[in-house]
């Protein structure tokens, strides 16, 4: 044969041709769904070869059920494998110099010979539309017509396959113009296509034994946040499925990527297949997979002001893989004891999670926000304080399930981590403190979600952050008492911290703090830091311990 004996047309089941085919493996062969709309069998052969040819089962892809619909793609099922060699794939790659080669293409247009057509054509990805289909010029001298539907867009010397026509502009029967779908969008609707694709990453099998086990996982808001934390930034487009997800990891970003994004991906499945996917990530991607440190594990300690008197309500969770660990039952303690009491039960807590990446995070009430945390200890008995780990601080108000600044921090935290970087807005130490102007500008500014200050917020600005449902704040507890503001302390500190957070991810803030005290540690004493004294708000509200069932509403 002369390689091209996958090649093939598709027609009614009683007879009579819709368009073209072309075969993928020894029994499947991809067309459009619009050829074969409204049927659930037709009729398939190949070009060159005489008889009626073989039934075939239609299975829909896409989306397509109008003329203008995305996913516009069908496999034909055939009853048993066929002796001819499938079409070779071109690979995803090789797809940006296709601007500089001619291709095929056929059809089989209504003829009263009923033979097939042929056609050269030019395309490139700069033609695009709709982020979906390519531009088909056809050559001097040919053109498109109904019947090109189904065909295999393939280059002339090699025969790779880099796409499927779709349609055409077609006037007086004849079309100069048209579109086809490239792989990496047929791809997109077919996952099984991936299989057969000559992918660069990983081996065949294990890219097969993986799109098998996140089979029929779709893409949640969830593994969004995943994806964003994981590569930096959120994609430019959704995905179908887990699976999209994962492949644009693995053909965007290195193999370690993966490994975390499969790690935080993991506990977002059932039991059962999580440990499947762990026990492949191991098997694949050499030494068993990173725990999912972009999602560190916490201590949270929960201090609810009590109405009467002054005492508190204190409880201590941990959190790891997305859900709620072991924990302390509720005690009630006076304000003099609650730093002991805290720094007992991290110390009894904290024990399950070594091992891991983990942090402290301190839900208060609003006016214990300011304390120095990172100061009190996890070992008293050896002098170790909470700053040898991330120490953050928690709105406790927004850890009831009905509080109203609970679902304004949701919103703004859903933009943030779309956002994947911080962006954050200063707030100069000399800025007005009175009035409602701090409240208004953040009401009127729903994109504001990480704020900076030169110096400790007063209460307005920090009421109104709160209220405002702002996620992210960070300030140096130190406050600026200059005479004049042009050249002051808060100002250096500020310019300092705004330029350390502004292109870090969200999910880097608690481990980006850390580090920025430890550099304070050995920065000489009479010269402002911004690690000094550091307090970093930092409430995500996808770590939501249940309450004690003394607190609920």
């Amino acid at each position: 044969m002369d390689g091209l004996e996958w090649r093939g047309w598709v027609g009614r089941p009683e007879g009579g041709r819709l368009g073209a085919a072309f075969l993928i493996s020894p029994t499947r062969l991809l067309t459009c769904a619009h050829s074969v709309r409204g049927l659930a069998e037709a009729r398939v052969g190949f070009s060159g070869a005489a008889g009626a040819g073989e039934r075939a089962k239609v299975i829909a892809c896409g989306d397509w059920n109008a003329p203008g619909d995305l996913g516009d793609v069908a496999v034909l099922e055939l009853e048993a494998p066929v002796q001819r060699r499938p079409a070779r794939l071109a690979a995803p790659d090789d797809l940006r110099g296709a601007s500089r080669r001619e291709f095929g293409v056929w059809g089989f247009p209504a003829r009263p010979d009923g033979g097939e057509r042929h056609a050269t054509v030019t395309t490139r990805a700069q033609r695009s539309m709709r982020d979906e289909w390519w531009e088909l010029k056809p050559g001097p001298g040919d053109w498109l017509e109904r019947g090109y539907s189904g065909s295999a867009v393939y280059d002339l010397d090699t025969h790779e396959v880099i796409g499927m026509v779709t349609n055409a502009e077609i006037r007086d029967g004849r079309a100069a113009l048209g579109w086809m779908l490239p792989v990496t969008r047929i791809r997109h609707y077919f996952e099984e296509l991936d299989d057969l694709l000559p992918l660069t990453w990983l081996t065949p099998e294990a890219r097969r034994d993986l799109r098998g086990l996140l089979e029929g996982v779709r893409f949640t808001d969830p593994l969004a946040a995943d994806l964003a934390r994981v590569v930096g930034r959120p994609p430019l487009e959704g995905f179908r499925s887990a699976w999209g997800a994962v492949r644009h990891v693995a053909e965007g970003w290195s193999a370690e990527h993966l490994a975390r994004y499969l790690a935080a991906l993991g506990p977002r499945l059932p039991e059962d297949r999580g440990r499947r996917l762990a026990s492949w990530s191991g098997r694949h991607l050499g030494a068993a997979p990173p725990r999912p440190g972009d999602e560190p594990a916490s201590v949270i300690v929960r201090l609810e002001r009590l109405t009467h008197g002054d005492a508190f309500d204190l409880t201590l969770h941990t959190w790891a893989d997305g859900r709620e660990g072991p924990s302390l039952p509720t005690e009630r303690v006076t304000k003099d004891r609650v730093r002991g009491a805290v720094e007992k039960g991290v110390a009894d807590l904290a024990p399950t999670l070594f091992g891991r990446d983990w942090m402290i995070e301190f839900a208060v009430p609003e006016t214990w926000l300011g304390r120095p945390f990172e100061e009190w200890y996890v070992d008293r008995d050896h002098g170790i304080q909470m700053r040898k780990y991330p120490v953050v601080v928690r709105d406790v108000e927004r850890l009831r399930p009905r509080s109203f600044r609970l679902d304004q921090a949701h919103r703004r935290w859903r933009l943030l981590t779309e956002r994947g970087r911080s962006e954050p807005r200063p707030i100069h130490c000399d800025a007005p403190r009175k009035g409602r102007a701090f409240q208004d500008l953040l009401e009127a500014n729903t994109d504001y979600c990480v704020l900076v200050y030169g110096s400790r917020p007063v209460k307005s600005w920090l009421t109104a952050a709160l209220n405002n449902g702002v996620p992210v704040m960070l300030w140096t507890r130190t406050p600026c008492d200059a005479a004049t503001h042009e050249d002051c302390r808060g100002h250096r500190v500020l310019d300092e911290l705004t330029a350390a957070v502004e292109h870090a991810h969200p999910g880097d803030l608690p481990r980006l703090a850390l580090t920025l005290r430890k550099k304070a540690l050995t920065a000489p004493r009479d010269s402002p830091h911004c690690g000094r004294d550091l307090t970093l708000l930092w409430d995500d509200p996808s770590r939501f311990p249940d309450p004690p069932l003394a607190m609920e509403d």
